[in-house]
């Protein structure tokens, strides 16, 4: 008999500013079960260089929680904090990390027997959108 309990989705990020590639990555780990949370990394555990984040936590948070597709939005320290609030029955990261994720989220996976899933969509930089706009511009 199958399970009538939905699969819960969780994905972690910065989104920081948010961009297409972001959406295809959450457009993806929503196909991987029936409700997607979306881990968005408080602003004092944003780790991407000077400047960042260029949006505030709330307003990252707001824009993923406008999207059809998302169903919860969490703020969070990182991935870790996510897992251990969240207890998702799918972990969801991009493909960038496939064979990159931390020790502990390993070890969190394999202890609450937690799937991780990587997606495989094209992988875009928020850190490389930024700084590429951030040149002057050449006549």
């Amino acid at each position: 008999m199958a399970s009538t309990n939905p699969r819960v989705v969780l994905t972690v990020g910065c989104f920081d500013p948010f961009h297409v590639g972001h959406l295809l990555h959450l457009e993806a780990a929503r196909r991987f079960g029936e409700i997607l949370v979306v881990g968005v990394t408080m602003d004092q555990f944003v780790n991407k260089g000077p400047h960042r984040p260029v949006f505030r936590e709330h307003d990252r948070a707001r824009v993923i929680k406008a999207l059809a597709i998302v169903d919860q939005v969490v703020l969070v320290k990182g991935s870790r904090d996510a897992l251990e609030r969240v207890k998702p029955n799918v972990f969801v990261l991009g493909k960038e990390y496939d064979g990159k994720m931390a020790k502990a989220d390993v070890e969190f996976c394999k202890e609450h027997f937690v799937n991780v899933a990587f997606t495989n969509g094209p992988v875009w930089s928020s850190t490389k959108l930024l700084h590429h706009y951030d040149r002057p511009q050449q006549n």
